[in-house]
């Protein structure tokens, strides 16, 4: 099986030397609006106009704008290819099905004069849960050089990817919460020892995916980002089919080794997968300490 993905995001203003999300539905129904949705597949197209066309097809013929191969262990591949597992994860991933990059076998890079730098990446993907290698993926992921910060833009296409079937399990879970008397919480995972616990780790990884959305929207040429901890996540009041949780995640920039705090709404059903309804970025230093009942399910 193979199937083609494509997105254009806008740009967002910066707050604190990082961009904030707007938080109303219609824009955080941006990274959709591109997408296509027919018999279950996604299709849309990277946006580039007639002149970005015409910039690229002449670097391609000019020596002097080389088309430039990457050591696929360094910085440069390595954060292209993150970008992509970012997009992957947030439009295919579920409570039990969470996207990582296993190896990036090939890397190259090119410059659009006036437009930005164009990764083309080819890699493996590992899925968490099961540790199985599902497939290989080709991307490429334009980063726009804009005064104010833009989401890379991510056309990737990938072999088998979806062959992992876990309907079963995510109909299973989201049937037990929503019979549950009481909403679900959890605190501090994994806990300082790195551990989860068995029941928690579907809203891990459901605070993985939406945390995805995050990290490919504030991703750059100078980023690096991995979900380091989900500090709390509740169970909101929802009034139609979909589940609705609020998450604080921490992020972890490997570059600058900063770590930021994001709150974050995420909403999830089996068929409709997960969606990101509201975030922004906390100001250090305003988390609460966990309590002494970290998990309830």
């Amino acid at each position: 099986m193979r199937w083609t993905l494509w997105i254009v995001l806008g740009l967002f203003p910066l707050i604190d030397g990082h961009p904030t999300l707007k938080t109303d539905q219609n824009s955080l129904e941006t990274a959709d609006a591109a997408l296509n949705h027919q018999n279950g597949s996604l299709n849309s197209v990277l946006h580039l106009d007639d002149t970005e066309k015409a910039a690229l097809e002449t670097t391609r013929n000019d020596p002097a704008f080389p088309m430039k191969e990457l050591n696929t262990s360094h910085y440069p591949a390595t954060r292209a290819a993150k970008v992509a597992q970012h997009y992957l994860n947030y439009h295919h991933g579920s409570p039990f099905k969470w996207f990582m990059v296993h190896a990036v076998k090939k890397a190259s890079s090119e410059d659009i004069p006036e437009v930005g730098k164009k990764y083309h990446i080819q890699f493996s993907v590992q899925e968490q849960a099961t540790k199985e290698i599902v497939g290989n993926c080709t991307a490429e992921i334009l980063f726009r050089h804009t005064e104010v910060q833009s989401a890379p833009e991510v056309n990737c296409t990938c072999d088998d990817l979806l062959k992992i079937k876990t309907s079963d399990a995510d109909h299973a879970l989201y049937h037990h919460i929503k019979h549950q008397p009481e909403p679900m919480t959890g605190m501090d995972i994994p806990d300082s020892h790195g551990n989860i616990p068995k029941e928690m780790e579907p809203f891990w990884y459901l605070g993985g995916i939406g945390a995805s959305f995050i990290m490919w929207q504030q991703s750059n040429e100078s980023t690096l980002y991995n979900m380091a901890h989900v500090h709390s996540v509740k169970q909101l009041n929802s009034e139609n089919d979909l589940l609705a949780f609020e998450y604080v995640v921490l992020l972890h920039d490997m570059v600058s080794q900063e770590i930021i705090h994001w709150h974050m709404q995420v909403a999830w059903n089996p068929t409709q997968g997960v969606k990101v309804t509201q975030c922004h970025l906390l100001p250090k230093g305003t988390l609460k300490q966990p309590s002494a009942e970290k998990h309830k399910i």
